[in-house]
């Protein structure tokens, strides 16, 4: 806003729930902070659809944060980056995961339930450990490299880090980097 660009929020989960049209007016930081502590958590997503809508809907080019677990299907989420791109805006995908998620340091037996999917599983931890941290370092790099050929920035986020460390850590580089080329 101190640079006179304008400041928008789209929250969605499997369908668009709040949309703040970008302004340049600083009461619109108001709107999305109260918009930001009215929302719930909803169990399933639908990315790839809503990067769509939201292409075709921000009608002047623009910089565009994606905050998301990005649990979805990783072809038809990188279509619809591929589509904010080529309106001509600047995208960045801060992928949100769980310190647990990331380093699943459960120990004993655990029962674990689906959050994106039904169901659950009741296992011993360090007997598919290996299995899945394998498995997600294997989604981590097919979306990261994704994201590198669609000229999308990539960020992976740990919630254990405060945001406003996350975000100026990206600017402050992004910045730096900008002064490079």
């Amino acid at each position: 806003l101190k640079q006179r660009d304008a400041v928008g929020l789209a929250v969605f989960d499997n369908e668009l729930r709040t949309y703040v049209e970008p302004k340049m007016a600083m009461g619109v930081i108001r709107t999305i902070a109260e918009e930001l502590e009215r929302v719930e958590p909803q169990p399933r997503t639908n990315i790839a659809a809503l990067l769509h809508e939201f292409a075709n809907r921000i009608p002047r080019r623009g910089f565009v944060m994606v905050f998301s677990d990005l649990f979805d299907h990783v072809g038809e989420f990188i279509q619809g980056l591929d589509h904010l791109r080529f309106q001509g805006h600047n995208v960045t995908v801060f992928h949100i995961l769980d310190p647990y998620e990331l380093e699943f340091p459960f120990t004993g037996s655990c029962k674990f339930k689906g959050l994106e999917l039904d169901g659950e599983v009741v296992t011993q931890p360090r007997r598919i450990r290996n299995a899945y941290l394998a498995e997600l370092r294997k989604f981590l790099d097919e979306v990261k490299s994704a994201c590198e050929r669609s000229h999308v920035d990539y960020v992976l986020v740990d919630t254990s880090r405060p945001l406003d460390a996350v975000l100026s850590g990206y600017l402050i580089g992004r910045l730096r980097s900008a002064h490079v080329r």
